[in-house]
């Protein structure tokens, strides 16, 4: 998920590692919020694949910093990134959904069609193994567990209702 934010960050201009940081924070504080320590490693995999480059460049305080920026096969490493499986695990599914969702503007239309589509069966997936285990006969929910798992199902279904919002964008 990581690369996929870098790769966003860097689609609208040159960034040091700390300005990355720094935008991450920004725009998807509420997801996640790396350290120096995840983006560095995660920017040496992204060299790897080519999907940035790196230019030494002397800032107008004369410093010499490192800018990292997108290449042409970077764009095609953050479509293959953002269309990667959603993990089926409930702690992670919400936010590598809430990575797509927020990046999705780097997407043509087409690629954006098919996001949202494969995005509804996978919501409408998640909403039936929580009404699949509120009826199962065999387990008996306390009432403290009960209401977590309505407000998993209430949370579905907004956000079911959200990418129905989405779509029309």
């Amino acid at each position: 998920m990581i690369e996929l934010l870098i790769l966003y960050i860097l689609n609208t201009r040159d960034k040091t590692i700390y300005a990355i940081r720094r935008e991450i924070i920004e725009l998807f504080g509420m997801f996640t919020q790396p350290s120096l320590g995840t983006i560095h490693p995660a920017l040496k995999r992204l060299l790897a694949k080519e999907a940035v480059k790196f230019e030494k460049k002397f800032s107008e305080g004369g410093k010499k910093s490192t800018y990292y920026s997108i290449t042409p096969e970077g764009k095609k490493v953050f479509k293959e990134l953002f269309f990667e499986d959603i993990s089926s695990n409930p702690s992670l599914f919400y936010t590598q959904l809430m990575s797509r969702i927020l990046t999705v503007s780097m997407l043509d239309k087409e690629d954006k069609t098919a996001f949202w589509d494969e995005l509804s069966k996978n919501v409408d997936i998640q909403r039936m193994e929580v009404e699949k285990a509120l009826q199962n006969p065999y387990v008996s929910y306390d009432a403290w567990q009960k209401a977590v798992i309505l407000e998993v199902l209430n949370n579905a279904n907004s956000l079911a209702a959200l990418v129905e919002r989405l779509k029309t964008y």
